[in-house]
């Protein structure tokens, strides 16, 4: 048989060939090259109103640059440890990965610096420039929203002439709305780990006492000149210690089970309407306020934290959440891209806060919300205008151990007011070597 080609059939092979490229061609635009199918971001996060907000600028982006944000959801609980082996790994499984002050040390040479993005210069340098930075001190994070530790209240049953200033006030005014049984408890917050701030925490710093010793510091350096020396065998920590064994079992303004309380069982008992006043962080009141989760909405507003025996004015904290590069990412130009353009989303910023009280990252639309929103300003002033932005408190410590340090504080104060009232400085003396021993890796 002859191998030759036969004129006529190699003409309509190579029509047919032409007819599939301008075909192939056609349909790029619609499709897209496999370049082009490769522009999708994945996002590493834990399931919360935030974030979700944080997600409709990033997705509202996206759609405009035909850019695929894909949702990788973690529990809390489990976050930081997965991400973490993610990371060290050099893996490139996520694109962006939400990243939490508590943290901010422990990821920074595996993220990429974000201090190139423009939008950068719009926020606040407090929360960012020492929790964030790396070793040359550049920005390892892009703020989504402030997180302002600040205790909400029920302005249905209090004035804010009457907003407790003090300790003591707080129970009276709590012992006084249960007694007319307007509630069943005055005060709810989480107290086990990790959901210590919204318990022991406040209370320790509006004591003016600390963890460590120097009592407010987070320069490591001077922590470790110091000897990572634990703050409690300290009357301050007794205090702490005390003020709640007696709001659970003498005033009995708090529930006897908070010591194995979340943030969530909190939330749950002050969203049912059974507790006067909860402490959380602001980005709780879309939840708080939402008729369809809440008992209580349209009747929750914002105050300072209550001073202890040894406070001298009411103190807060600003710090913030963000958005995480990693270094394994493929994809990081693009990453720059989004974050950038969730910064200059003014509308996407205002809608956040009206939907779930998260303050904004960007200091202009602070300013504009100060403005426009008088609630706005009632969270201000209860928090970020109250932050001593001389001295270094932050709402954690900035170390590798941190974490380890964080569980041992809370298991020492739990075993303390889980216990009789007279055994507590002894356990709280006890705690003192086991707290120096987590903060030195021991």
């Amino acid at each position: 048989m002859c191998d030759t080609v036969h004129p006529r059939r190699s003409g309509i092979a190579s029509g047919k060939l032409l007819f599939a490229l301008v075909v192939a061609f056609l349909l790029v635009p619609l499709f897209g090259t496999s370049a082009q199918a490769q522009r999708t971001l994945k996002v590493a996060y834990m399931k919360h109103p935030i974030q979700d907000a944080s997600f409709e600028m990033l997705e509202k982006w996206g759609k405009a640059n035909n850019v695929t944000i894909v949702r990788i959801a973690t529990a809390y609980e489990v976050f930081f440890e997965k991400v973490t082996q993610t990371l060290t790994s050099g893996g490139d499984q996520y694109d962006l990965v939400w990243h939490n002050d508590d943290w901010g040390q422990n990821w920074q040479k595996w993220l990429e610096p974000t201090d190139d993005i423009p939008n950068m210069k719009d926020v606040d340098r407090w929360p960012v420039a020492v929790i964030f930075a790396n070793d040359d001190g550049k920005d390892t994070v892009v703020p989504m929203v402030h997180t302002l530790g600040t205790f909400f209240y029920r302005t249905d049953l209090i004035k804010p002439s009457e907003l407790p200033k003090t300790w003591r006030e707080l129970v009276t005014l709590s012992q006084r709305l249960q007694k007319s049984g307007k509630v069943k408890w005055g005060f709810v917050g989480g107290m086990k780990y990790p959901h210590t701030w919204f318990t022991l925490l406040w209370s320790m710093w509006s004591n003016n006492c600390d963890i460590l010793k120097p009592f407010d510091e987070r320069d490591n350096k001077k922590l470790a000149a110091a000897g990572w020396e634990s703050g409690m065998k300290e009357r301050c920590n007794q205090d702490v210690a005390e003020f709640w064994w007696d709001a659970i079992n003498v005033h009995k303004i708090t529930p006897p089970g908070a010591v194995t309380y979340s943030r969530t069982d909190a939330n749950a008992i002050f969203q049912a309407g059974d507790a006067a006043i909860t402490m959380a962080d602001s980005t709780f009141y879309g939840d708080f306020n939402d008729p369809a989760k809440s008992k209580v909405a349209g009747k929750v507003s914002f105050a300072s934290w209550p001073v202890g025996p040894k406070g001298k004015s009411p103190r807060a904290w600003n710090e913030i959440w963000g958005w995480a590069i990693p270094k394994g990412s493929k994809n990081k130009a693009l990453a720059k891209q989004a974050l950038n353009a969730m910064l200059a989303d003014t509308e996407g910023q205002i809608a956040m806060w009206k939907a779930t009280g998260g303050p904004p990252p960007s200091l202009k639309v602070q300013a504009q919300l100060r403005k426009q929103d008088p609630l706005f300003g009632v969270l201000m002033a209860a928090t970020i205008d109250r932050v001593d932005r001389k001295g270094d408190f932050h709402s954690a410590y900035y170390f590798p151990e941190w974490g380890r340090v964080h569980k041992e504080y809370s298991d020492i104060m739990i075993e303390a007011i889980s216990g009789k009232r007279e055994d507590i400085p002894k356990v709280l003396q006890g705690g003192h070597d086991r707290i120096h021993k987590a903060a030195t890796g021991g």
